[in-house]
């Protein structure tokens, strides 16, 4: 039975084929130049010229449809020229005839686009959509086209873009049924409600769904053909959670021309959009190069048993499918048989995904279970089945390769339940928390890595006949077998990770390889000796060492993730920790806290015992030491408070020798004023202390502040709280205080000299 949405297209279709009729598909109609110029003329009864003066020209059409057996050509400066055509009435455009360009076209008609099956466009480029755009975006070269009508584009024709140029359809629903050429170029079938197009030159770079529409699709049914370019079809919205799909039965080839591989990329929204993969898509090198890249990514794929995909590369190197959900099951009822991928095997590198790009922060576990037995030999060079999940991978059915190799790596387990085999190809399995061999690994003419952030539980048969170093079948591995436990940097210490065998599993069995186990002992004094959980012949040798962390990188919080490793944790003897040009080390994160993980770089291992640790490492990606330390909170230094300095007053107030009063200058007032007390009269000594020698407490000052003229008092004797030369000013309140205003005095006459006063009996004085 066919899929619900290619039975809306054949019914849209068939709807406007019946709705134009063959008297209603003509040229189109009621043209009018907006934008730059140009001229639009009726060669014939079934044949128009559009002639075009300017880089970018915007024509407004009643109708725009080319009748079969109809023509329209645009004829423009260049290659690079656009011209706009937007369609103002309520009828959709169909295509049922030819249409030429040397240039570019943009078609938009809200209403809906149709290419018919005997529709024959060739151009240098062409976009045809559903969504609108602004004039002046247009213009400037800002293609963001946008609506919420659900128009859809649907093509059965043949459309050729020249060398190096694009076709782009743009809707709530685009459809391929026909053929769509872009040699050296792009083919973008794009739905969703707001779509941009990066174009440079002639070029189309990119193509975004900004914003995601209700049931979006994106179907290939025909041929889509770009060698030496890209295709894309895209529902892809970031955040969006709409529901979406992208749909290929037909053919998508990109395959590689000279240098230049060829990319296909089928993308579903990541929150709630779906992928479905059948047909042909094809990214091979089959005359030369290496092979191209093909990416199917969703918040589910489902890869339909008949499918057949490609990047085989007879004379360089085999080219990469990538698959992006949020889980992904091998098996019966998942999202792929075990035998399907074992047959794409053959002639691609396969990716499993979910531990990177969009998917790794939105729902779903980030699981792979591989359910279904895969078996399979590369027909060229070693082809590689890498399965990366932000959660754990269960192997719980058995894997063999021929000829190719095998990658997990994880966020947390990796569960290998049943036995894997490579036979002229490597093995890595890589745990951010644990490592269960729970069944036999067999390989032969390749090397094995087994590591984890934590432990490494071996309780399977191991054998390793004859290490690797050829960069096909090694995978980049030290030759030979590695066990690697307590690379998250927690330890020293066993509770930081270490390697552990079974009491049931018996010795791994090595012939003419190295063998290197890293580990956390459970002290520096105490080393752990594996020698006895191994066969070695033919000229097979153990090395053993211990793990050794990073030291000194704690700092107070700075806002900064940068720090300096001095030493190492635990001391252990015999070895130093030495930085080298260009060593680094930086915090996951600038906060405060305890026990934050420190990657670095740089960094080596001196001393008599050097050989015997290792730094600890991670397996998978790019490969730092790890370490922790301590961010701890910044202490603010306590605050300076100023200690003011004490007014002693005299003990004993004696009557001063009178001194005759100086005239002083008038004084100048400015606000704020902090006035002294007002004496009987009604003047005021401004800067007076009481009596107990402490200054006047300040109030807010009154405006009508009269300066009392210059005068000399006469003689007599003054008050000690009135202080030397005083002056004296006259006020008069006003009914409320205002605002403060401040009395600034003329510097005060030089002081007679200090005469010490002659004590004088009490009943004498006066």
């Amino acid at each position: 039975m066919a899929h619900p949405h290619v039975l809306f297209f054949k019914t849209i279709t068939l709807f406007v084929a019946l709705a134009f009729g063959p008297a209603a598909w003509a040229l189109p109609t009621g043209g009018v130049v907006v934008e730059g110029s140009a001229g639009i003329a009726n060669d014939t009864a079934s044949s128009m010229t559009v002639t075009q003066s300017t880089a970018k020209a915007i024509i407004n059409w009643q109708g725009f449809s080319i009748g079969s057996g109809e023509a329209v050509r645009f004829q423009q400066p260049d290659a690079n020229s656009v011209t706009l055509n937007r369609v103002m009435g309520s009828d959709p455009s169909a295509i049922m005839g030819n249409l030429s360009a040397n240039g570019k076209v943009f078609l938009v008609n809200p209403n809906g686009i149709l290419f018919g099956q005997h529709a024959a466009v060739n151009v240098g480029g062409l976009t045809a959509s559903t969504l609108g755009i602004a004039n002046a975006d247009f213009m400037s070269g800002n293609y963001q086209f946008s609506g919420a009508n659900g128009g859809s584009v649907v093509n059965h024709g043949a459309i050729n873009a020249g060398d190096g140029g694009y076709v782009a359809l743009l809707g709530a629903k685009v459809s391929n049924h026909g053929t769509i050429v872009a040699r050296l170029g792009t083919v973008a079938l794009a739905a969703g409600n707001t779509v941009t197009l990066d174009v440079a030159g002639d070029k189309l770079l990119n193509v975004a769904v900004t914003q995601g529409a209700v049931d979006a699709l994106a179907e290939n049914g025909g041929l889509i053909r770009a060698d030496g370019g890209h295709v894309l079809m895209t529902t892809q919205a970031a955040g969006s959670l709409l529901s979406n799909a992208v749909n290929n039965t037909g053919v998508i080839q990109a395959q590689t021309i000279g240098n230049v591989g060829g990319v296909i990329k089928l993308l579903g929204g990541m929150q709630n959009g779906v992928v479905r993969a059948d047909g042909t898509l094809d990214a091979s090198a089959p005359n030369g190069g290496n092979g191209g890249f093909i990416e199917t990514s969703a918040a589910h794929v489902r890869i339909a048993d008949s499918v057949r995909v490609t990047t085989i590369a007879p004379s360089g190197q085999t080219g990469t499918w990538l698959i992006d959900p949020q889980d992904f099951i091998i098996g019966s009822g998942g999202n792929i048989s075990g035998s399907t991928l074992g047959g794409q095997l053959v002639t691609s590198s396969i990716t499993i995904d979910t531990a990177t790009g969009p998917g790794a922060a939105l729902p779903g576990n980030g699981d792979i279970y591989v359910n279904d037995a895969i078996t399979w030999t590369a027909s060229g060079t070693p082809t590689t089945l890498t399965l990366n999940a932000v959660g754990d991978v269960h192997i719980n059915a058995a894997i063999s390769a021929t000829n190719g190799n095998l990658v997990v790596c994880c966020g947390r387990d990796v569960n290998v339940n049943q036995a894997i085999t490579t036979t002229n190809g490597s093995l890595l399995l890589s745990a951010g928390r644990d490592l269960n061999m729970n069944a036999a690994v067999t390989t032969t003419d390749g090397n094995i890595m087994m590591c984890a952030a934590n432990d490494v539980n071996v309780d399977g048969a191991i054998t390793l006949t004859r290490g690797t170093l050829d960069p096909t079948r090694s995978l980049g591995l030290p030759e030979g077998l590695t066990l690697s436990a307590g690379y998250g940097g927690a330890g020293p210490g066993l509770a930081g990770g270490t390697v552990n065998f079974g009491a049931a599993a018996p010795p791994a069995v090595v012939t003419v390889a190295p063998v290197t186990i890293n580990y956390n002992p459970v002290s520096y004094t105490s080393p752990t000796d594996y020698s006895t959980r191994f066969t070695l012949t033919q000229g097979a040798a153990l090395t053993q060492r211990m793990l050794v962390f990073g030291d000194g990188g704690d700092k107070a919080f700075d806002g900064t993730t940068g720090t300096t490793l001095s030493s190492l944790k635990g001391s252990p003897a015999g070895v130093q920790l030495v930085a080298g040009a260009g060593s680094f080390a930086n915090f996951n994160t600038a906060d405060v806290g305890t026990s934050k993980t420190i990657t670095y770089g740089g960094y080596s291992l001196i001393g008599a015992n050097a050989n015997d640790y290792v730094l600890a490492s991670n397996c998978c990606g790019p490969v730092f030491a790890r370490t922790t330390g301590t961010i701890s909170p910044t202490v603010a230094p306590p605050p300076v408070v100023p200690v003011p300095t004490p007014v002693v007053p005299d003990p004993t107030p004696v009557a001063p020798v009178p001194t005759p009063l100086v005239p002083v200058a008038v004084p100048v007032v400015v606000a704020p004023v902090v006035p002294g007390p007002a004496l009987p009269d009604g003047r005021v000594v401004p800067g007076a202390l009481t009596p107990d020698g402490l200054p006047v407490a300040s109030f807010p000052s009154w405006p009508n502040i009269q300066p009392v003229p210059p005068a000399i008092v006469p003689p007599g004797p003054v008050p000690s709280w009135m202080g030397p030369q005083s002056v004296a000013l006259l006020v008069t309140p006003p009914a409320s205080p205002p605002s403060m205003m401040l009395v600034q005095e003329q510097p005060p006459a030089p002081l007679a000299p200090y005469i010490a006063p002659v004590f004088i009996p009490k009943h004498e004085r006066n």
